[in-house]
């Protein structure tokens, strides 16, 4: 992590703070797979030369690269990281975001592993706090009553995963939970006393008393992420294509991942992501491959 820090420092003079998440930090192992990272700048425009990447960093964040470091011993650490700013990073983890992207996603285990100074470590780690908040704001009221823990966390989890092109599968939310199940069962008995409704935590239990009009409402604000959230990661797929090096293969890789469908673009196409997603990308949308 730290081969990889010192890359980001380089590329990112404005550099804030990073935050490690994902498979990665789940299984405990950053030489297997991508290492995901989150670059927290300040500003889009001391970020990019370019006018473009600031504006679709800024319109349809966040926007994401890839890096690689050389080990000892003939090693490689590689990442996927993206880069937001900080200001909007904070934004995206609160209610003011509809969609579920950010914060569904920084609700689950993620570490802060540097940060420029003490205020800008404070606000990462109150992104991440206000992150749990709203996650099981938006969630509780679409489950039970009461029930367990365990329920509540992964049928959260399976919400928002509908609403991108991940569709997880049931034993993969269950390795997450028992790897992390501390994790879960901490932050919610913390994140409790500020929901907008009654949250009661005993041990691996909870009773929620909420509003039947707040539930329907819940449950309206589903229906409507889901849909949004399919088109918003194909537009992201896109423009990876373009940032992440070899984006054409990256995001061959991650439909087959997340929908189980594998295609298969000429080498020539390789080289122009935009024409591969016109002539090919169309052909997931048009197959069960986006559920």
């Amino acid at each position: 992590l730290e081969a990889l820090l010192e890359g980001l420092r380089a590329r990112f003079p404005n550099l804030g703070a990073v935050l490690f998440y994902g498979s990665c930090l789940h299984e405990g192992d950053e030489l297997q797979g991508l290492v995901d990272l989150y670059a927290l700048v300040d500003r889009y425009t001391q970020t990019y030369r370019s006018r473009a990447l600031a504006l679709a960093n800024l319109l349809l964040p966040p926007n994401v690269f890839y890096l690689e470091r050389a080990l000892s011993g003939g090693l490689k650490v590689r990442s996927k990281y993206a880069v937001m700013a900080l200001w909007q990073f904070e934004r995206a983890t609160s209610p003011a975001w509809f969609h579920s992207y950010f914060w569904a996603r920084f609700a689950q285990p993620a570490a802060l592993i540097w940060w420029r100074e003490e205020t800008r470590r404070l606000r990462a780690l109150r992104a991440l706090a206000q992150a749990v908040v709203t996650f099981l704001t938006e969630v509780t009221p679409c489950a039970p009553p009461e029930g367990s823990l365990k329920d509540l966390w992964l049928s959260g989890l399976r919400l928002s995963y509908q609403a991108e092109l991940r569709p997880e599968p049931p034993a993969r939310l269950e390795r997450l939970w028992e790897k992390n199940e501390g994790h879960f069962l901490a932050v919610t008995e913390k994140a409790a006393p500020a929901l907008p409704f009654t949250l009661k935590v005993s041990g691996h239990t909870y009773e929620a008393q909420i509003d039947e009009r707040l539930r329907r409402k819940a449950a309206f604000k589903w229906r409507l992420r889901i849909p949004l959230g399919k088109g918003l990661s194909v537009l992201r797929l896109l423009k990876a294509c373009f940032t992440f090096q070899g984006g054409v293969d990256y995001a061959l890789w991650k439909i087959e991942r997340h929908t189980g469908k594998r295609l298969k673009v000429p080498a020539p196409l390789r080289k122009h992501p935009l024409l591969a997603f016109l002539f090919y990308g169309w052909r997931v949308l048009l197959t069960k491959g986006v559920r």
